[in-house]
């Protein structure tokens, strides 16, 4: 299967090799990503993206060298089309290298808060799989599920319906699944932590094992770059307001302004002048489920301005397992939690949700958030030998993952076991080591569902790509510039004077293609790019003028007498490519630098 990441090393060399652009492609990667963001776009859209000197033709023949290295993406849909898109580590380096939010702090005494981020998305999709290990989540005939069961799923979580109502989601059974819960659920269906089946959701182990051992800031790496992928509308405009959120110039802890963050957006044309109010409206309620998810606070300046800052603001990179699991030395991240006299452990953040899996099984949660608390208790280890781990296991694991046991602890636990016996049958909660990793009367031999997830979950709000299949096969000639071989070779290398029916051929066939004409007007060559043709035998041309040293053109009507001589202007980078069948995606697997 196709992934749609790459690794920290192979976005750090994309980045480099950027630094190394030519002119041109830059030029042309800039223009696609203020235009389209990350949606897809076929090659006849790239008019909209033309700007000044730099024309669709030159888009278009810039669209090989960014396949060829992997800035773009070709794919075909359902009915076969040839489409293209930017893909999303790609846009998160062209906003954070190319084009930096240019805005000040504002000093935090200014700054009333009116919005706190809460405990953090990780911890709570781990609070919401140890339930599902624990109580399950069996469903109606229609495939809902039943109110208690949605309720008791929602108080483990610190996420609340009205932290993700300003995103206007839509799911199944949006009547009776809170969105909070609904967010949730998906997620997990969406990485396949869980599955859905006829009878009961069932836990996929395997997934599970692999996720829990990751450090939280891989963790909210991925879960950023899901739900940016997810719930962000298929809206330019509106990738272009989250990806500014997201640029790594803001310094967490610091306070900077909404207002000034979308003028400066409106400055670089990234958003309209007139955006709709439903956008800053969508706007506001994403950096609310941003708080909702622990990584952003929102307040209100004494001018009157809304103001937010970075509490914990994930990685922009793709995530894969490396990335996820590895700390920058190498290693592994092991920390462990601190077993009390008191029979309460204090587990402080760095505690992967892997250790704390199975002290879920053997103690009782105080609360759970940054630092968390456990307490050990007569009941609590009955509740742990119900789900099938005894008392000699839990010490065992308690002294694996602390720092030590206190004597008085250890004596009470055996005490306790040997009061309460050993585990029965069925063993109920999995073991993250696939020794048990089934519900009851769920799933498959050793938990692995009976049928695989779709890893899409129910939750969509973007571009809907299910469909897509990439497209390896090189840009033809007439893709890029169709009819090519049947226009006169003299046409495009030597400017000379023609008679007035082959210079509108010449002027139709540049419209065509949406490149320049070049033109001998009073001894001196101009950039013609030709918008419209009218007339018959006495015919003019209307389009925009360049002079040799200007970048912006002015409005010029023509006519066949304003100038000696003219050519057809094929863009350079063309040239670069040419070889029959110009170079797509195939060679993407080599990890070369553009250009």
């Amino acid at each position: 299967m196709n992934r749609e990441w790459m690794t920290s090393k192979e976005m750090q060399g994309r980045e480099r090799g950027a630094e190394g652009f030519p002119p041109a492609a830059k030029m042309a990667l800039f223009l696609i990503f203020r235009r389209f963001a990350g949606l897809s776009f076929k090659l006849e859209h790239l008019p909209k993206a033309a700007e000044g000197r730099t024309t669709a033709a030159d888009l278009r023949a810039a669209v090989p060298a960014l396949l060829r290295h992997r800035y773009l993406v070709s794919v075909r849909n359902s009915w076969g089309e040839r489409l293209f898109y930017i893909p999303q580590e790609i846009a998160d380096m062209i906003q954070g290298e190319w084009m930096q939010p240019k805005l000040e702090p504002i000093s935090g005494s200014e700054i009333k808060l009116i919005r706190e981020a809460k405990r953090g998305l990780a911890l709570d999709l781990f609070r919401s799989l140890v339930w599902i290990a624990k109580y399950g989540i069996p469903v109606t005939a229609k495939g809902g599920i039943y109110q208690r069961a949605l309720v008791k799923l929602s108080g483990q979580t610190a996420l609340q319906p009205e932290d993700v109502t300003g995103l206007g989601l839509s799911y199944p059974h949006q009547e009776t699944i809170p969105a909070s819960a609904a967010v949730v659920l998906d997620l997990l269906l969406d990485m396949e932590l869980i599955i859905q089946a006829l009878k009961a959701w069932q836990l996929n182990m395997q997934a599970i094992a692999f996720w829990l051992e990751q450090n939280v800031d891989g963790m909210n790496a991925e879960l950023y770059r899901r739900i940016q992928t997810k719930y962000v509308p298929a809206e330019a405009g509106l990738q272009h307001l989250v990806y500014a959120v997201s640029s790594p110039v803001f310094v967490p802890g610091e306070w900077y302004s909404i207002e000034m963050l979308i003028q400066w957006l409106q400055e670089e044309r990234l958003l309209r002048l007139d955006p709709p109010e439903e956008w800053r409206r969508w706007l506001w309620g994403w950096m609310e489920a941003m708080c909702g998810f622990g990584w952003l606070e929102l307040g209100c300046h004494n001018a009157g301005g809304r103001a937010f800052r970075w509490i914990d603001q994930p990685r922009r990179l793709g995530v894969s397992q490396d990335a996820l699991q590895w700390g920058e030395d190498g290693e592994t991240a092991e920390s462990g939690f601190c077993v009390q006299p008191d029979f309460e452990i204090i587990v402080p953040p760095e505690v992967s949700f892997a250790c704390r899996w199975e002290l879920e099984a053997i103690s009782e949660c105080i609360y759970a958030d940054r630092m968390s608390l456990y307490r050990l208790t007569r009941e609590s280890i009955a509740e742990g030998i119900r789900l099938g781990r005894s008392w000699r296991e839990a010490l065992r694991q308690l002294k694996r993952s602390s720092s030590g046991v206190p004597d008085n602890v250890a004596l009470a636990l055996e005490e306790w076991g040997r009061e309460l016996g050993e585990p029965g049958e069925p063993r109920v909660f999995p073991r993250l080591d696939g020794s048990l990793s089934k519900l009851p009367e769920q799933g498959g031999p050793n938990g692995i569902p009976l049928s695989g997830g779709n890893g899409s979950g129910w939750i969509f709000c973007g571009e809907d790509r299910s469909s897509y299949r990439l497209f390896d096969t090189g840009l033809e000639r007439e893709e890029l510039f169709p009819g090519l071989d049947q226009v006169p070779a003299i046409w495009l290398k030597t400017a000379r004077s023609y008679h007035s029916s082959t210079a509108r051929e010449m002027v139709s066939q540049a419209m065509k293609w949406h490149v320049m004409l070049a033109l001998g007007i009073k001894g001196e060559m101009y950039e013609y790019l030709p918008a419209g043709l009218q007339g018959g035998a006495d015919w003019q041309v209307t389009g925009k003028l360049f002079s040799p040293n200007s970048s912006e053109g002015r409005d010029a009507v023509l006519t066949p007498e304003n100038w000696e001589i003219m050519r057809l202007l094929l863009p350079e980078v063309v040239a670069e490519d040419w070889n029959g069948a110009i170079a797509g995606n195939s060679s993407a697997r080599k990890p070369n630098m553009l250009l």
